[in-house]
């Protein structure tokens, strides 16, 4: 079967290899440019399916790029992926027919990102060349990849125990809502709950609820035809579509608009839609996995979330819990992203000092694990010697950690009675109002549900 043929299109020259290298690994065809006109005189000689570019580019006006793109190319899928997002040119490229419109960061995450979409793209354009998965459903709790369980590093009993859920829950069709602090990996569960589905190696496509104004959410969600709206040149095919027979991740749901919620909720009853502008009904097989980072009960009482959407997404619950409750992972999380950004970035850099790993334990981590990765991603970059001390740490890091030490598991663990009452105590001086127990203890009011939950400590009954 022929590879897809893919080309990438950007200034920085670094970024350009390696979003090659990652895509030539997923089994494409992959070739480049720098400058806008190389590009068009390069999809002269050469077809391409999907072009993977920063439209911000020197030689070229942004617009007038895209123009030239879709006028010379109209079948070629477009994701933008820059560095300077702003929402008038995010709306201005979706209109004119992109596939995807992306901030580039170098991230894994990003880069996961760029596959998925580039998979998905070329899903779209009827061509069944999506990168092969790898059959890694095996049904031992940590036996799946090397890397933990599906890409989730951790040895917290409370994460054990979500793996575990995982498995039990993986091959039903049941929707599944995600709890969690920002940052702590909703996405990577929600790719766990997928590739241990029989699912695995369908298209897992991801939606940032909170990243489109209402107006384009509509149209990313279920489409549109030519003609549906000004600038709606080509028809769009959307999320919904793009996940047929696989899953669909829409991050932070709570964000979507109460009249989206409204068909969304439609969808989820028939699972069957139209797009904006068409009469046509499409019926998809779709699992759909929800987000959020606020407790979404409190926005049906106050009438900002629909109460029965609330109950369709909500069938299978799971709570992450933030890093500092998972201390026992840190190093361990901690040197898996050392080792993949040593490699990145060509350093000679092999561990932690003591005093570096001391410090890492005994800071709060208020960004959960996407800031633990980025506080070691820039270790890694800036590091001197193939050791990272607390000097190599940033000030926000070192300073707070003076004198802190992280709790040993077992201690922990022996704490959680006096935690229980703790939180009993809370909770009947504040007359049972979860904002503000949870603002006296110095937690989001996610981490107090599911401590709630945990201990089985119900509010009500203790006012």
């Amino acid at each position: 079967m022929a590879k897809a043929k893919i080309l990438v299109l950007d200034q920085d020259i670094s970024w350009t290899l390696m979003i090659s290298e990652a895509l030539i690994k997923e089994d494409y065809e992959v070739f480049s440019a720098n400058r806008a006109t190389d590009a068009l005189l390069l999809l002269q000689v050469r077809s391409a399916d999907v072009v993977v570019a920063d439209i911000n580019l020197p030689d070229s006006d942004p617009m007038t790029f895209l123009e030239q793109l879709r006028q010379q190319h109209p079948d070629i899928a477009l994701i933008v992926c820059t560095a300077r997002p702003t929402i008038p040119q995010a709306v201005a490229t979706i209109r004119l027919g992109a596939h995807d419109y992306r901030e580039k960061a170098v991230t894994p995450d990003c880069i996961i990102g760029i596959k998925e979409s580039v998979a998905g793209a070329v899903a779209e354009r009827g061509r069944d060349l999506r990168a092969r998965v790898p059959d890694v459903r095996q049904r031992g709790l940590l036996a799946a990849p090397a890397q933990g369980f599906y890409g989730i590093v951790s040895q917290n009993a409370q994460m054990q125990d979500i793996f575990e859920l995982i498995q039990t829950i993986a091959d039903s069709v049941a929707n599944v809502l995600i709890y969690g602090e920002t940052g702590t990996g909703k996405e990577l569960v929600a790719r766990a709950i997928h590739e241990a589905s029989s699912r695995h190696g369908k298209p897992f496509v991801t939606m940032d609820c909170s990243a489109l104004a209402r107006e384009l959410m509509e149209s990313e969600l279920f489409g549109h035809e030519k003609g549906a709206f000004t600038g709606a040149h080509d028809r769009h095919i959307g999320r919904f579509e793009r996940a047929n027979t696989g899953t669909l991740f829409l991050d932070e749901v709570a964000n979507i608009d109460l009249a989206i919620q409204a068909k969304l909720l439609r969808v989820l009853q028939s699972r069957t839609f139209e797009r904006v502008g068409g009469q046509k009904s499409i019926s998809v097989d779709v699992r759909i996995i929800a987000a959020t980072n606020v407790p979404l009960e409190e926005l049906v009482a106050a009438g900002k979330f629909r109460e029965d959407l609330y109950h369709r997404l909500n069938v299978v619950e799971i709570n992450i819990p933030p890093l500092q409750e998972r201390a026992e992972d840190i190093p361990l999380l901690a040197m898996e992203f050392l080792k993949r950004f040593a490699k990145q970035n060509s350093k000679d850099v092999r561990g932690f000092s003591d005093v570096a790993v001391n410090t890492l334990c005994g800071y709060r981590w208020p960004g959960n694990v996407r800031e633990l990765e980025n506080v070691i991603l820039q270790a890694v970059v800036l590091a001197k010697s193939p050791l990272i001390d607390s000097s190599d740490l940033p000030r926000r890091i070192t300073q707070p950690a003076e004198g802190s030490v992280a709790l040993p598991t077992k201690l922990a663990a022996q704490l959680e009675e006096p935690e229980k009452q703790i939180l009993v105590n809370a909770i009947r001086q504040h007359g049972g109002n979860i904002k503000r127990t949870a603002e006296m203890l110095e937690i989001s009011r996610t981490t107090l549900y599911a401590k709630l939950k945990k201990y089985q400590i119900d509010p009500d009954a203790i006012r």
